[in-house]
């Protein structure tokens, strides 16, 4: 079975209940902050969006948003909600990094855990070309990732990996991007209504060259 075949088989058991991971009304408090600040810009890539909390959240704030997920449930659901408040957000169920039909398409790209969930430095470098294939000169990506510092606990998955600064430095700064901030904070990550983790993770900007 392929890495991306692995994944949409995990992806769509965690999203087939109707108790989703990360399936909110209310947007992250990082999106919301970055939007504030003026860094959301332009036409937006949701990578790994999930049932769509911040593709909704953008979309209705009047940006032109796709979200993408590998799971046909997590985007089902979107796509439901989007319909149930008459958002314009659009969903597609796709391979984010064998993306294809959107070159030159996105100003900006928000990932929430999406490039972490990928298996190895192959499919990381994957990814950094997928999106910088799809993303227009100047394109910055915002990037949420969990890092080596976590302690491992019940909670955490093989979906749910530590990435060290190189991994994430070196696939986009050989693909085409550059690495303009990397820093590390500690958390508290909300799941749902009944768990939030105290993690660590990577905030990334990173400028398609």
């Amino acid at each position: 079975m392929s890495n991306a075949a692995k994944l949409q088989q995990y992806w769509e058991k965690s999203y087939e209940s109707t108790a989703t991971p990360f399936d909110s009304d209310l947007p992250d408090e990082w999106i919301a902050s970055l939007e504030k600040d003026h860094k959301i810009k332009g036409d937006i890539l949701d990578a790994g969006c999930g049932p769509g909390r911040t593709s909704l959240y953008l979309a209705g704030l009047g940006y032109n948003v796709l979200g993408v997920d590998i799971s046909n449930n997590a985007i089902e659901r979107a796509k439901g909600k989007a319909a149930e408040q008459g958002n314009a957000a659009q969903f597609q169920q796709a391979n984010i990094f064998e993306l294809t039909g959107y070159d030159d398409r996105f100003d900006t790209v928000v990932d929430i855990g999406c490039f972490h969930s990928l298996y190895d430095d192959k499919d990381r470098a994957a990814y950094a070309t997928s999106l910088h294939r799809a993303c227009r000169s100047g394109a910055v990506i915002y990037l949420r990732a969990f890092s080596t510092n976590n302690q491992k606990d019940e909670n955490w998955t093989e979906h749910s990996p530590d990435l060290r600064e190189d991994q994430i430095r070196v696939p986009f700064s050989a693909n085409g991007w550059t690495v303009k901030d990397l820093e590390e904070r500690e958390i508290d990550l909300w799941i749902s209504d009944e768990m939030t983790l105290q993690v660590h993770c990577w905030f990334g900007e990173i400028r398609r060259s």
